[in-house]
C-alpha cells in the first residue's frame, strides 16, 4: 500500500492525542502549506498523522488535500517561500487596492507562481490553489525541508544531520543569531497552549519556530530527545540561541543572562524577556532556581 501524504490547506490547524476536540487540550499546531504521512489510523473524519518534523497527533481530515510523493519532492526542490509576517494578507492584484484573497498566519509556506515578479511584489499559490500577489517583504526563502516525509520510512535519527555539514564559526554565530532574532520577532504573544502562531504560541512552539526558521528542525515539546539536535551542554556554555530547559518549560537565550519565553505566568501570560541575573529587573527567581538543563545545537 503507497503512503499517504498530505498538504494542510486550512491557514491552521491543531493536532490532538484523541480524534476528538473533546478528548483535551490541542498538542501541536501546523499551517497551510505543511506536509504531514498519514499514520494507520482513521476515525469518524480523522485521521492520526505524522508531521514534517516528526510529531504525531490526530486532525480533522477536512483540513487536508492529498499530495503524492512525487509532487512533495518536486515542490521540496522548489524552494518554497515561507510566510514571516504576523498575518499576511494575499491580493488579487499587486497593490493594496486589490480584492483581498486570502489571509495566512506566519510559518506558513506558499509557492511562487509564475508571473514575474512587481516591484515590491511576488506572485504566490497556496496549498489550497488560491492565487495572488503579496509583499516581497512578507515571505522569505524556506530553509528546512521534507526530507523526512520523502525519506518513506520513519527514521527519526534523519534529524541529527539535517543541515549541519560543512557548518564553520561564522555560519554557526549567524545562525545563533538568526534564531534569537526569530524568537524576538513573537514578543508579547500571549500564551496558547500548543501554539505555534503570532495569534498564541507556548513555549516549546516557540524554541520550535525559532529554530524551524533558521533551517533546522529540533523537538517539538520541552525536551531533549536523543533522535533530535539538540544535545546537553554545561549551564556555563549557554551561547545565543541556546535552549533553557526547566520542568516542563523551555526558553531560548539571548545572551548576556537574558533568555525569551512564552510563559503563561500571571503576571505575564505571553512571550516575554526574562533574565538569569538576580540584580536585574527582568530576573525571575522561581525559574532561575529550577533549571533542569541547557542544551545546543552545536553541542
Amino acid at each position: 500500500m503507497s503512503e499517504e501524504l498530505y498538504l494542510v490547506q486550512a491557514p491552521s490547524a491543531f493536532l490532538y492525542d484523541e480524534p476528538t476536540e473533546a478528548a483535551g487540550p490541542q498538542t501541536d499546531e501546523v499551517f497551510s502549506g505543511w506536509a504531514v504521512r498519514a499514520l494507520e489510523s482513521k476515525e469518524d473524519g480523522w485521521v492520526e498523522v505524522q508531521t514534517h518534523y516528526g510529531y504525531r497527533g490526530w486532525i480533522r481530515q477536512e483540513v487536508l488535500i492529498p499530495i503524492s510523493k512525487e509532487q512533495l519532492a518536486a515542490r521540496d526542490r522548489e524552494q518554497l517561500l515561507r510566510v514571516r509576517a504576523s498575518w499576511m494578507d494575499i491580493y488579487g492584484e499587486p497593490k493594496v487596492q486589490g480584492r483581498l484573497l486570502a489571509s495566512l498566519p506566519r510559518g506558513s509556506f506558499v509557492q511562487r507562481a509564475q508571473e514575474p515578479a512587481q516591484e515590491g511584489w511576488i506572485a504566490v499559490r497556496t496549498a489550497n490553489g488560491v492565487e495572488g500577489w503579496v509583499h516581497t517583504l512578507d515571505v522569505a526563502d524556506r530553509r528546512e525541508g521534507d526530507g523526512f516525509l520523502l525519506q518513506g520510512r520513519e527514521d527519526p535519527s534523519w534529524f541529527l544531520h539535517q543541515g549541519q555539514e560543512g557548518l564553520d564559526k561564522a555560519a554557526e554565530e549567524e545562525l545563533r543569531a538568526q534564531a534569537a532574532k526569530n524568537a524576538m520577532a513573537y514578543l508579547a504573544t500571549p500564551y496558547r497552549w500548543g501554539g505555534k502562531s503570532s495569534q498564541g504560541i507556548d513555549c516549546s512552539g516557540l524554541a520550535f519556530m525559532s529554530w524551524m526558521e533558521a533551517g533546522f528542525l529540533i523537538y517539538r515539546d520541552a525536551s531533549i530527545r536523543p533522535e533530535y539536535p539538540i544535545r546537553q551542554i554545561p549551564q556555563d556554555r549557554l551561547q545565543t540561541g541556546d535552549l533553557i530547559f526547566f520542568p516542563g518549560h523551555v526558553a531560548v537565550y539571548l545572551g548576556a543572562g537574558k533568555y525569551i519565553h512564552a510563559t503563561a505566568y500571571a503576571k505575564s501570560p505571553w512571550v516575554t524577556v526574562n533574565s538569569l541575573n538576580p540584580e536585574d529587573p527582568e530576573y525571575r527567581e522561581d525559574l532561575a532556581q529550577k533549571i533542569e538543563a541547557c542544551g545546543s545545537l552545536f553541542a
